[in-house]
């Protein structure tokens, strides 16, 4: 169902999820097409996209310099000056472009009304990262005073879908970047939600991203995090034992020998060292830090 929704126009996003009936009629109205001052054009505070690909934007201008602007910039007036509400891709292509005219559509649109339509439009393009959605239905929350199941209507996701992505924003923020890189996915980032200790779920995403791991291993690094055993195999050190002098040696260790180091005590004086390592050429090269050669 889902899909079948974000399938569609903007157009009829914006009349089956019943932002504004009138919105569509403007936007098919020609007589609101008018040409505007590119200098006169401000964005949008209700933009939920905010990592742009340079790329795509001079592939997009090139097109324009070819075949012009097929589709409007669409606007509302505020203050005196117009203000985006779809199209900042297009108006960067224009931008870089040199030009100081372009054409607009020109709307009334209220706050929510705005919010609504630019989320929607990522939306069917699917360009949004994770966390740029979930500030959107974030703000929709508590800006807007939206429940999670009148913002699930109008994407056409599930309410349980809203509510875990907005989750999303819990996360540390050294985790939170390493989800905007890509370094991890939203299914590991779940998972690592469970833990409440911001130190241990940073220590757990660097663990995931360095060692490759799925969301099924993730699940069990974090159980054991969670509950940990006195085993020598555990996936994560037993950082919420350790006292800051010891996680400080882990990391520089860690650093120093560009894999993942933990240190388990065992006792006031004893403990293990784990030095892990993935495939052989890796566990060649730390053979040979320590001294050791091995036969080919």
């Amino acid at each position: 169902m889902a899909r079948q929704v974000l399938g569609k126009g903007l157009s009829a996003l914006i009349q089956q999820n019943e932002i504004s009936a009138s919105l569509t009629q403007q936007m098919n109205d020609e007589k609101r097409v008018i040409t505007a001052k590119v200098s006169e054009i401000e964005l949008s505070p209700f933009q939920p996209r905010r990592i742009f690909n340079e790329e795509q934007i001079q592939e997009l201008a090139k097109s324009i310099s070819e075949r012009g602007l097929v589709q409007p910039l669409v606007v509302r007036r505020v203050e005196g000056k117009f203000e985006l509400i779809a199209g900042e891709r297009r108006l960067r292509a224009v931008k870089s472009l040199g030009h100081t005219e372009v054409k607009v559509v020109v709307m009334k649109a209220t706050d929510q009304e705005v919010a609504e339509i630019t989320l929607i439009e990522n939306l069917q393009r699917e360009d949004l990262t994770p966390l740029e959605e979930a500030a959107q239905y974030h703000m929709l929350q508590t800006r807007f005073k939206l429940k999670q199941d009148e913002i699930a209507r109008h994407v056409g996701k599930s309410r349980a879908v809203i509510a875990n992505m907005v989750r999303l924003l819990d996360l540390a923020t050294p985790v939170r970047e390493m989800l905007n890189r890509k370094e991890i996915s939203v299914g590991h980032a779940k998972v690592l939600l469970q833990l409440k200790n911001k130190q241990l779920q940073v220590q757990a995403a660097e663990s995931v991203a360095r060692r490759g791991l799925t969301v099924r291993q993730t699940e069990k690094l974090v159980h054991d995090a969670l509950e940990p055993q006195p085993t020598h195999d555990s996936l994560v050190p037993q950082s919420a034992q350790m006292d800051s002098a010891t996680m400080e040696i882990c990391r520089q260790l860690s650093e120093s020998l560009g894999v993942e180091v933990n240190i388990l005590p065992k006792g006031r004086r004893s403990g293990v060292i784990e030095i892990f390592y993935n495939g052989r050429t890796e566990l060649t090269r730390l053979l040979e830090i320590f001294g050791i050669t091995t036969r080919a």
